[in-house]
């Protein structure tokens, strides 16, 4: 028995966004190469409704002694997400939660519940009950009420946990780690979460790292992002939009001022918007 360090949440340059195109930053060897770098033991390849990047993953997971934990983040068919791990094969999005959930079992894998609670409504919420584990520590839910009441939830229904850095490039990774108590192969691991027998280590991805994320997600979508303000957005709005995104383009640079305040702005908003929320509302 092994005390391992994993991260459990992680998308690589394999996922795709319907309105930004790009999602994850760097390619899957990239990824478990920095893995490495960080002296985690256990890596898992979760890309949003992909497994195309997992065969690299493993490839490489070989050539660094790290232990690849096959995975995909699903959409169900509500937008929802559910992560799978421990799968053989790609689980198409659009299936019930139930349907979901009874899709990496019949692979042999488990399902984990990531962000239940977060602000955009990603979160499968109190159906999390249904899942082998939940995710009660997400390092990107910066309001931090979300990861308070995944704690909440696990605390009355009495789950196995884990964290997820929900990295999407390798500058987040690290943030959300889960020390599992293994045997190092995925068949003991997946067995090790469903029991529990797990603990968490989360710290918060740095603002910078997530201003940076975005302007190169916008950056390496632009000219989707631009057809989709075009065909959505009304006139004033449109002009603002475009540019805003056409600001993009001079970072790096003075203008990162300009985007650090926007950032902070957000999380501002966000957080008022979610400590609004739990006051009329806890879980």
């Amino acid at each position: 028995m092994h005390s391992l360090k994993a991260d459990l949440h992680c998308h690589s340059g394999h996922s795709k966004g319907d309105k930004i195109s790009v999602e994850g930053l760097n390619t899957p060897k990239e990824m478990v190469e920095h893995a490495k770098r960080l002296e985690l033991d256990v890596f898992a390849l979760t890309d949003h409704n992909e497994f195309s990047g997992v065969k690299e993953a493993e490839k490489a997971g070989k050539e660094s002694g790290i232990t690849i934990i096959p995975g995909e983040e699903i959409s169900t068919a509500s937008g929802r997400h559910i992560i799978g791990l421990g799968l053989t094969e790609k689980i198409s999005p659009g299936k019930t939660v139930d349907e979901t959930i009874d899709a990496i079992r019949t692979q042999g894998g488990i399902s984990i519940a990531p962000h239940p609670f977060d602000l955009v409504n990603r979160g499968i919420r109190e159906q999390a009950r249904k899942c082998d584990a939940i995710e009660v520590f997400n390092a990107i839910n910066l309001d931090k009420f979300s990861n308070k009441n995944a704690k909440k939830f696990v605390k009355k229904n009495r789950m196995p946990t884990v964290a997820g850095s929900d990295a999407h490039c390798v500058d987040m990774m690290g943030y959300g780690v889960t020390e599992i108590q293994s045997e190092n192969n995925v068949g003991s691991l997946l067995k090790a979460i469903k029991k529990g027998k797990t603990k968490i280590h989360g710290s918060y991805v740095p603002m910078i790292v997530i201003q940076y994320w975005t302007l190169e997600r916008f950056n390496e979508s632009y000219w989707q992002v631009m057809q989709y303000i075009y065909e959505n957005y009304n006139t004033p709005k449109r002009a603002v939009a475009e540019k805003l995104l056409a600001l993009t383009k001079k970072s790096p640079g003075k203008i990162d001022y300009l985007f650090k305040g926007l950032t902070y702005t957000g999380l501002g908003a966000a957080m008022f918007y979610s400590a609004a929320k739990n006051a009329r509302k806890l879980v």
